[in-house]
């Protein structure tokens, strides 16, 4: 094969070019060449060669292979390189090689045409000659640094090269090192560190990094780069140790780094001989105007413009004073960063003059701190003053026009009762004039009492003495009580009142049920007087869900149509003595304190309340507390569950509600909303043998009211279904007519679900009740032949009392003070007096010291009698102080004759 390639090319052996043809394989082996290429590269033709060991240098025919396989790679059939040969003499000879690419079925031949360039071959020599020198003048570099130098492969981690320094650290030889891995040599390790530098070093900047070498037993101060070095990927690393001078200067250095870093601000030192060039600045700088580098140097030139005009002349002003006086200046400026947002920013100037700086540039070193969160909150604290100044001086406005306004609301019913006293003394022998004056001084007399309440009552939330009386609470009975005591009010205004009750799965609650009770009759009052005569009210009442087990979260609403509230005075409408300023509620009396007491004490139960209000449209307050739960097994009746009942009223919201409450029973309740519908309904469950248990029927209904509508069932069936007869109202008037009606039951609204049971238990054993003083009140005992010791020093008082007292047939026996009413019950029998009505503030002995005194007596009656105070003092502490001096009860005055008698009856 070669004798033919030889025969065939004859005449390539006789010009003075060099060719050869070269297997594509790892060497590149020459498989032919001409008398030319072995007599210019000085090599025999006997012995066999490879285009690779004609390189000195590895890294040179690695590139120019590269450069061969992408041709081969991408189909060209040519391509020109320049490299450099080695000739046998150990001479370097720059050739230009064109390389012809020849593909067949079975390899890949490449054929090379070398032409010696002698043109540049004495620059490339010279190049070469430079690269060598280079490397020359970087290991002498090296070899005179300070610190230790190390060149370790980061590939094989093998050392390529130490300089003197290194050697000595080590304590080894160049033969001891060079080759072996550098972790062996430097770290005593047997595997590759793992904190080692590699995966992170860059060719373009150095990574700084402190290790302690544990087999050196020393710090070292390191920097790492990437670096080429003969052909390697190499690390280069130059390190100090903790004894050497670099490494306490470059201690000093992350010391001074550390103490700029911590000044809270930025950093810029301004150049004096312009005002406005910043010469330099930290990364802070940068952050506290929002530039980057290249924006502040490209954008603003680096120059301060990023101040606000107006603040950048004021600055220079006091900037070229500085100058002149050497000092320092601190001042604020606004500046706009570079989204535009503006910042304040507090700025120090300290003068470097030409002597001092150690460039010879004049300049100021500057600090700046962003103050705009601090300015702000100092706004927000200078204006949080203001308002609280006008709130105050608001306040104190109010509170004289309050004191106005009280002195003409308490001088209204005072002048009422005094006049209406002159009349009936005048009128002496008139009696139906007299009853008239006594019946308008006893309405100005409640008025005022309410008045004063209200003052001492608000006086006692805001000086914080309030506190909450819990005990058992029954739902019901309450919302009773609240309906009785503004029943009267209502019908004078010819208002329609009612009262709907949701889902309330528990009846029985732990409140302060005096407190519960005064935020309903605060709101359900200030809806009277609000709401025009004929409008309506509604109280509606809903438990709703609650996360904490054993407490309730019991929501009341409260609507009304009448005259509304503006949008403005909502804000305001809980705040002391404010009222709206309407014309149409200036007569209305006042004192402007009932919303901020039902407020304060919606909160001291961990409620809230919320108000909605248009004008002309009317008012809903909405009031949720939280209330503490009487864990008690449900009441059932067994004989109920199944039974059918049918509900009728006119109103659709109320049958839905009564049938909820039915159906929770677990009996089945029907509605209809009308009477001559509960007719037809009644009629045709009688007639396909599913009469009703009971029929639920409401007094007034439109078009047939409840009594056509009981005559008409009664009328029309012979089986004597039971008839509960419910109304809102007062039914001693017309309880006789409904029961000769045919009515067997009657029971007031609202309708809680413990009042129907309890009604209609009544029919599961007979006993129907035919009134309705029967069915809801108990019996109570009459006081009437009790005698009673009145203790009062007041005259007046007393007089009032033992009328009052003696109306109800009690006989009153009275003592002017504590001491006096303690020596009449020692000397009396034993059980002669019934009870004891004691007053507080009192000469000689007070009325606690009496009652202590009669507890400690050794009678048989002293720990059974019942003292009950008769005070003004009404608020808790008072009401706590006369418990523990042993009364039973407590009544403030003025006497009510019917709250007294109420409980009177209780203890007799």
């Amino acid at each position: 094969m070669r004798e033919g390639i030889q025969g065939s090319s004859f005449e390539l052996n006789h010009i003075c070019i060099a060719m050869s043809k070269n297997l594509l394989d790892e060497s590149l082996s020459i498989i032919w060449a001409n008398d030319y290429f072995y007599q210019l590269l000085g090599l025999k033709r006997e012995e066999k060669y490879n285009l690779k060991d004609l390189y000195d240098h590895l890294e040179d025919y690695e590139k120019m292979k590269a450069s061969l396989m992408d041709a081969v790679k991408n189909n060209k059939q040519m391509l020109e390189y320049d490299t450099c040969l080695s000739i046998n003499n150990g001479q370097s000879i720059w050739m230009r090689m064109t390389v012809t690419i020849i593909k067949t079925q079975e390899k890949v031949e490449i054929s090379i045409v070398y032409t010696q360039i002698d043109d540049i071959m004495h620059e490339k020599e010279t190049l070469y000659q430079l690269k060598e020198e280079r490397k020359r003048n970087f290991e002498w570099l090296m070899s005179e640094y300070e610190g230790n130098v190390y060149l370790s492969d980061m590939d094989t981690y093998e050392l390529l090269y130490l300089n003197k320094t290194a050697y000595e650290t080590l304590k080894a030889t160049k033969e001891q090192v060079i080759g072996r891995k550098c972790y062996e040599v430097i770290q005593g390790r047997t595997s590759p560190c793992p904190f080692c530098t590699n995966h992170i070093l860059k060719e373009d900047e150095s990574y700084n990094w402190e290790f302690y070498n544990p087999t050196l037993e020393r710090t070292f101060m390191i920097k790492n780069r990437q670096i080429n070095w003969e052909g390697h990927r190499t690390r280069i690393e130059l390190s100090h140790d903790m004894y050497s001078a670099e490494y306490k200067l470059s201690k000093k250095d992350q010391e001074r780094e550390a103490i700029l870093k911590s000044i809270p601000g930025g950093l810029a030192r301004l150049d004096t001989r312009d005002f406005s060039t910043i010469l330099w600045y930290n990364e802070k700088f940068l952050e506290l105007i929002g530039y980057t580098a290249e924006q502040f140097e490209n954008e603003l030139q680096s120059q301060c413009r990023y101040i606000q005009e107006d603040d950048l002349k004021r600055a220079l002003v006091i900037a070229q004073t500085l100058t002149k006086t050497g000092d320092n200046a601190v001042f604020e400026v606004k500046m706009n960063r570079r989204d535009g947002e503006e910042r304040i920013l507090t700025v120090t100037l300290c003068y470097l003059s030409v002597e001092d700086s150690w460039d010879g540039i004049p300049s100021y070193y500057s600090v700046g701190l962003d103050v705009t969160e601090a300015r702000r909150e100092e706004e927000r604290q200078r204006q949080a003053l203001e308002d609280a100044y006008q709130i105050a001086k608001i306040a104190n406005s109010a509170k004289t026009d309050f004191l106005s306004s009280m002195s003409h609301d308490i001088r209204t019913p005072m002048n009422a009762i005094v006049g209406m006293a002159s009349i009936a003394q005048a009128h002496i022998n008139f009696p139906e004039k007299v009853s008239d004056c006594l019946h308008k001084i006893k309405i100005s007399s409640r008025h005022l009492l309410s008045l004063i309440n209200e003052v001492l009552d608000m006086s006692k939330i805001e000086s914080g003495k309030i506190d909450l009386m819990l005990e058992d609470v029954n739902l019901p009975e309450l919302i009773d009580d609240v309906s009785d005591m503004c029943r009267a009010l209502i019908d004078e205004k010819q208002q329609d009142f009612s009262i709907v009750i949701g889902r309330i799965k528990h009846e029985k609650v732990v409140a302060d049920g005096d407190r519960l009770k005064q935020i309903f009759m605060n709101l359900i009052s200030n809806a009277v007087k609000y709401t025009p005569r004929g409008g309506q009210i509604s109280l509606v009442i809903n438990e709703l869900d609650s996360l904490i087990l054993d407490k309730g979260r019991f929501e009341f609403k409260f609507y009304d149509n009448g005259i509304g509230m503006s949008e403005d005075f909502l804000p305001h409408i809980f705040e002391p003595f404010s009222r709206a300023e309407d014309t149409r509620i200036n007569k209305i009396q006042g004192t402007g304190l009932g919303m901020a007491i039902t407020e304060n004490i919606v909160n001291m139960m961990n409620g809230t309340t919320e108000v909605e209000s248009q004008l002309g449209k009317g008012t809903i307050f909405t009031v949720s507390i939280p209330l503490q739960l009487q864990l008690e097994e449900e009441e059932n009746e067994e004989k109920l569950v199944g039974q059918s009942v049918l509900v009728v009223d006119d109103d659709q919201i109320v049958c839905e509600s009564a049938v909820m409450l039915i159906n929770e029973l677990g009996m089945r309740g029907e509605w209809v909303l009308s009477g001559m519908e509960a007719l037809e309904r009644v009629t045709h469950a009688h007639n396909i043998d599913k009469g009703y248990f009971a029929v639920i029927i409401d007094w007034k209904m439109p078009d047939m009211d409840g009594l056509e509508t009981v005559k008409a069932i009664r009328e029309k069936m012979d089986e004597n279904v039971p008839i509960i007869i419910v109304s809102a109202y007062d039914l001693s008037d017309i309880e006789e007519e409904f029961t000769r009606a045919g009515a067997d039951a009657f029971i007031t609204k609202p309708l809680f679900k413990s009042k129907i049971l309890h009604v209609l238990s009544l029919f599961c054993t007979n006993e129907i009740l035919n009134s309705k003083e029967d069915i809801l009140r108990e019996h109570y005992s009459d006081i009437c032949g009790s005698r009673i010791l009145l203790v009062e020093d007041n005259e007046l008082n007393r007089e009032i009392a033992e009328e009052l007292l003696s109306m109800k047939g009690v006989l009153v026996e009275s003592a002017a003070n504590g001491e006096e009413a303690l020596k009449m019950y020692n000397t009396s029998p034993e059980y002669y007096y019934t009870a004891i009505l004691m007053d507080i503030q009192m000469p000689v002995m007070n009325g606690y010291e009496a009652t202590k005194h009669i507890r400690q007596l050794k009678r048989e009656d002293v720990k059974s009698i019942p003292i009950i105070a008769l005070t003004a003092n009404v608020f808790f502490d008072d009401i706590i102080q006369a418990q523990r001096a042993g009364m039973n009860d407590h009544i403030a005055k003025p006497i009510d004759i019917d709250n007294l008698t109420s409980i009177l009856e209780k203890y007799i």
